[in-house]
């Protein structure tokens, strides 16, 4: 191979290289910047956790979530269908590992299919949590984005723990 030959492929390996670099930094920025935007975090106390998930609770009162885990952890189904486009996924835990946080997330609909997974359907709750690691993460459900888009706009999941923890997802 000619000397000028040999260099040209060497400057198009580097220009690819840092190509493939200034992508690789974008994305990871890009995913920085989307956590920053659709995750809150804080330390609060049980008083303040109380009052939020009060408020929550009287937000959709009458409405019944569609899965219900109580102290024993067993699902109950919960209202009739209503259906209708799904535009955003909301959480809120209130995590009592360690310091006590509320853990707020807010995600578009077309993330949280991202996370529909086991033939399209949720088996964790910490596939609803998908941006943080709360104490919720390992409760086992089973819940199909299916059973979320046939059940429409509404209260997804009311779960209490006998140590304080709670956990509502709703979606709009």
């Amino acid at each position: 191979m000619q000397k000028g030959t040999r260099q040209k492929v060497r400057s198009l390996l580097i220009a690819g290289g840092l190509g493939v670099a200034v992508v690789l930094a974008a994305c990871g920025g890009a995913a920085v910047f989307f956590f920053a935007q659709h995750h809150q975090s804080e330390p609060v106390s049980v008083h303040r956790a109380a009052a939020e998930f009060r408020g929550l609770r009287a937000r959709f009162a009458g409405q019944p979530p569609l899965l219900a885990l109580g102290p024993e952890q067993q699902a109950a189904s919960g209202s009739a269908p209503r259906g209708g486009r799904l535009h955003s996924f909301h959480t809120v835990v209130f995590d009592t590992r360690g310091s006590q946080r509320l853990v707020r997330i807010t995600v578009p609909a077309w993330f949280g299919r991202l996370f529909a997974r086991h033939g399209g359907g949720y088996r964790w709750l910490g596939e609803l949590t998908f941006l943080d690691d709360t104490e919720f993460d390992p409760v086992p459900i089973d819940l199909s984005l299916e059973a979320i888009e046939r059940h429409g706009p509404g209260l997804i999941a009311d779960v209490r723990r006998p140590g304080g923890g709670q956990f509502i997802a709703w979606v709009e």
